[in-house]
């Protein structure tokens, strides 16, 4: 059977030529978006609507990558990674689909990838293997008589994890309430408390409905063979037939199941609940045919909501509504809905919350909204995309393929959301006719689809929910046979043998892999040229392709800035184009800021030089087209110099919102938290990163928030110390990344902006510390934990390219099968750098004293490493690969700038490329030794469960509240 061509649209948006093929046995259709982009992606997405909150179509996207009929390793996903160049290599679940990306630069490389995605979805080994249900969804686990009996699975963790998240909670009842009785109600991640109703037959029969060519939509992009593409599709496709019945994912909204839903979330137990509930207002926005009015709504998204100084926004926490305010254009599948979320509330705050959005939404409507306003929003989104159809920082193939999804998906026309600038183009024309002040009456203020969503807080609910589910196991255990609960441990001591079994060597020759011979040690140039700036200070030069945006970058060196210092600078790093300044109130600097640029923004960068020289610098960035480049540099100038920490309620807001984004890392990111933490008690870079946006930042910033709301101006006297200490002409070097011709013309607009600064003479560099050493435990109201260890591997053993492939081998053998198969965790981390610092982390764990015992196990590992010249391949292309990933014009410039401060030249980085293709199994057994002392000296840290951290309290020297 053939692919005949059914349409072709330009897309000069995204740069590209769209095709439309469609199979003609199957109907199976695949969009081709033609570039010379040599970031060639892949992505084969079916429909899989939920239709009920087991968990079956997330559990399946884990477990069709558990082996195939071509390649029936346990995990060839895995394996295929170390031996794989890729961009990008995923897998994800939404609320009615499931895709595959891939990406790749190398062509070889991206036919492999393809070769194995296609043979894992459509060929699984999970129809005659019971194992990888249970290994990936759950299984009752069991692995002796007197043990309690529990619950394990990769997802069953992953989604008790992802349950503890009050805001993750929001959305889930705003699907169920606004699209009661459809797909939308329903959890597709899974409910932890129905994931183990899943049954294998129910399992199979699901794949072999949805996972089926008539099912499927299909995604490539870039510089590729279309042929071979087709060749590959065929093979899969032919043969299959067309499906008698295609899946209806439409829907007709109905009315919402309750005006007011009430529901609880786990604070941890003894936690004071005040102040500390959540609530929601959610409107149906629109369905796939609506365009222009989906376009519409994330405009006016960032018009009510794009800042604090947004009417809307403004107007909930003037009125103390909560302590933040969130909002968003939920695309939920066929419906996309419209929500404002208000956090640290209480729930008797309902009434005057709907009635403060009534009353603003009306108000904007009878007045009409501020033209600047709409012109600023429509600008800063119309920049977004701009920029984002050149950036190469994420593959842009596999972004393309979901937005064309959310029209396509629903049998519309695919090219829709790739063509974003005719829609931004009219609703700019539209908004001078009053578009959005009627979309707002249509939408919000007249639309009968609405609901309420109250949570409230309560302490110690999970604790109790996991409780529960243990009596229910340990129940279940004394009710059943003999003979079943013998049948429970047979079964779980085979899952524990499958997982700790080798692979067949045969099966893993299969997977197909990169050779030597296509492997290099070449390495960009990222060219800077340097020239002086003021005296002592520099201009530095970074040529490259921008598509006519300035990206400037400026750095005021802080080598003297106290330690003590690091936790104002950190919150001071986030206030900067949020304050009002000497020419502009808040309001007035927002919108000048998305007219005229693509944001201004503050942070710090820590830099390290090989040998251990520490150079902190504090940056302010900022980019705009080249047009813009006065009023980019102006408000620079004006940020910089001349903001105001006098609003002690803009302050209080401010700090709010940061905390608030905190403790949604914590739900989210801790293994990269608990990491840090525990790096910064042995290394002084790691302990300042902690001060500037770690848990110690976060016991600042609560500090801060206690002071603002007892009227202590102290801070207001810090942060405009730190303001005349930063504002010193002598500090100030500049990166400038753009077209040459345009090189002179920004360094002489900022030399004239800056000018005026005052030059004096910096202070004796400053001296800096690790933490206190310590075990260390952080409680939160989560059933799952993250473990984290860090150590300085200085003295031990150097940064090498045969450290970087035992990183791969820790990452994607021994800490891959130890902590996520075999211990049932998510996931797991591990880096080492070039400054000597190891970390380790474990993310979404049901263990934690398991889990520090498989990091001590480490040396064992290393000891005892017998590798083939196959496996160590592997190990060599999967290390290199992140060395070529593509990256943007201003990430270039970035990396110059970089690599300078930390010494790195290009040659160190091609001597590394060398160091990891001449890497053998004996450099890698050398190394035992150091890991052994490396590990023993580690610091722990470790953020999760009350009840499982209480129990092996004995591990920590101090256990702490999080919150």
């Amino acid at each position: 059977m053939v692919f005949k061509k059914i349409e072709t649209q330009e897309l000069p948006d995204i740069h590209s030529h769209g095709h439309l093929y469609e199979h003609e046995e199957t109907g199976a259709q695949v969009l081709h978006l033609a570039n010379n982009d040599t970031n060639k992606s892949f992505t084969i997405g079916f429909k899989t609507p939920p239709y009920n909150d087991n968990g079956i179509t997330h559990i399946l996207e884990h477990s069709v990558l558990n082996g195939s009929k071509k390649y029936p390793s346990k995990e060839p996903f895995v394996e295929l990674i170390k031996g794989s160049l890729n961009t990008f290599v995923n897998a994800m679940t939404f609320s009615d689909k499931t895709i595959y990306p891939v990406a790749s630069t190398n062509e070889k490389d991206f036919g492999h990838l393809v070769d194995v995605y296609l043979d894992a979805v459509f060929q699984p080994k999970l129809y005659h293997d019971k194992q990888i249900l249970a290994q990936e969804g759950w299984h009752y686990h069991l692995e002796n008589e007197e043990d309690e009996l529990i619950y394990k699975g990769v997802v069953y963790n992953e989604m008790k994890g992802a349950a503890a998240s009050p805001e993750g909670q929001i959305y889930d009842h705003i699907s169920s309430q606004l699209y009661p009785n459809t797909v939308y109600s329903k959890n597709s991640g899974g409910d932890p408390k129905e994931i183990p109703t899943l049954t294998h037959e129910e399992f199979i029969a699901y794949h072999q409905m949805h996972y089926h060519p008539s099912n499927s939509l299909t995604i490539v992009y870039g510089d590729l063979n279309r042929t071979d593409l087709f060749s590959k599709l065929e093979e899969y496709f032919d043969g299959m037939c067309k499906q008698d019945e295609a899946i209806d994912l439409s829907i007709k909204p109905s009315q919402p199941k309750e005006a007011v839903h009430t529901d609880t979330y786990s604070i941890t137990a003894g936690d004071n609940p005040a102040g500390k509930d959540y609530l929601a207002l959610a409107w149906h926005g629109a369905l796939p045919d609506e365009t222009l009015d989906i376009f519409g709504l994330e405009v006016l998204d960032e018009i009510l909501f794009g800042n604090n100084q947004s009417p809307l926004k403004k107007a909930l926490l003037d009125a103390e509504i909560g302590g933040d305010i969130n909002s968003d254009v939920s695309e939920i599948g066929y419906p996309t809905a419209f929500m404002i979320m208000a956090k640290y509330s209480e729930a008797d705050k309902m009434a005057t919350f709907k009635d403060v959005v009534q009353e603003t939404l009306t108000d904007l409507v009878d007045k009409g909204i501020d033209k600047e306003r709409i012109q600023a929003a429509l600008n800063k989104i119309t920049f977004q995309t701009r920029e984002a159809a050149i950036s190469e920082d994420n593959p842009r193939g596999v972004i393309y393929a979901i937005q064309s999804l959310n029209t396509w998906l629903y049998d519309k026309d695919p090219f829709i959301n790739l063509q974003f600038n005719h829609y931004l183009n009219e609703l700019s024309i539209k908004a001078d006719e009053g578009y959005f002040e009627e979309l707002i009456q249509r939408k919000l203020i007249d639309n009968d689809l609405f609901t309420q969503i109250i949570l409230k807080a309560e302490p110690g609910k999970s604790d109790k929910q996991e409780a529960k589910t243990l009596k229910k196991l340990q129940e279940y255990k004394e009710k059943i046979s003999d003979d079943e609960r013998q049948r429970i441990i047979k079964e779980t001591r085979a899952l524990i043998e499958r997982q700790e079994t080798p692979d067949r060597s045969e099966d893993l020759a299969k997977i197909p892999t990169l050779k030597r011979e296509d492997l290099t040690t070449d390495e960009q140039e990222y060219p800077l040229e340097e020239e002086a700036f003021n005296e002592e200070t520099t201009f530095y030069y970074a040529e490259q392709f921008t598509s006519g945006i300035d990206y400037i970058d400026l750095y005021f060196d802080i080598s003297d800035f106290n330690q003590s210092e690091y936790e104002c600078l950190g919150y001071f790093s986030h206030l900067l184009g949020k304050l009002a300044t000497d020419n502009y109130d808040e309001s007035a600097l927002q919108t000048e800021m998305d007219t005229h640029t693509g944001g201004i923004y503050g942070g710090v960068s820590i830099y390290e030089e090989r040998e251990g020289k520490i150079k902190p610098v504090f940056k302010i960035s900022g980019k705009a087209l080249a047009a813009s480049l006065d009023d980019l540099v102006g408000l620079m100038k004006e940020i910089a110099m001349h903001t105001h920490f006098d609003n002690k309620s803009e302050l209080l807001k401010i700090t709010q919102r940061l905390i608030s984004n905190f403790e949604n890392k914590v739900n989210f990111s801790s293994h990269g938290i608990v990491a840090n933490r525990a790096l910064s008690q042995v290394k002084p870079t790691a302990k300042l990163s902690e001060h500037l946006g770690g848990i110690d930042q976060f016991n600042y910033l609560k500090s801060v928030r206690d002071d603002l709301k007892a009227d202590d101006r102290a801070i207001s006297k810090d942060l405009t110390h730190l303001l005349d200490k930063l504002m010193n002409k002598a500090r100030l070097n500049v990166l400038y990344t753009g077209d040459a011709e345009r090189k002179e013309t920004v360094k002489n607009a900022l030399k004239a902006a800056f000018n005026s600064l005052p030059s004096k003479p910096l202070g004796d560099k400053a001296v800096y510390e690790t933490g206190e050493k310590q075990s260390e435990a952080y409680i939160t109201a989560q059933d799952v934990n993250y473990v984290g260890l860090g150590s300085d591997a200085s003295g031990h053993f150097d940064f090498s390219g045969a450290t970087q492939v035992l990183s791969t081998a820790f990452r994607f053998d021994y800490l891959w099968n130890a902590i996520r198969v075999k211990g049932g965790a998510y996931g797991s981390l591990y880096r080492h750098t070039r400054n000597g610092s190891v970390a380790l982390g474990s993310y979404r764990d049901p263990n934690i004293k398991n889990t520090l015992d498989v990091y001590e196990g480490i040396p064992d590992y290393v000891k005892a490493l017998e590798l083939s010249e196959e496996e160590l391949l592997k190990y060599i292309i999967g290390t290199l690969s992140p060395l070529e990933q593509p990256k943007s014009a201003h990430s270039k410039g970035l990396t110059a700038f970089n690599r300078l401060q930390h010494k790195i030249t290009k040659d160190d980085i091609v001597e590394l490329k060398k160091e990891i293709l001449n890497t053998d199994a004996a450099k890698l057994q050398a190394l035992h030794k150091g890991f052994k002392a490396v590990i023993d000296d580690g610091s722990v840290v470790v953020i999760g469960n009350k009840t499982q951290i209480e129990n092996q309290k004995d591990l920590f020297d101090k256990i702490y509240e999080l919150y």
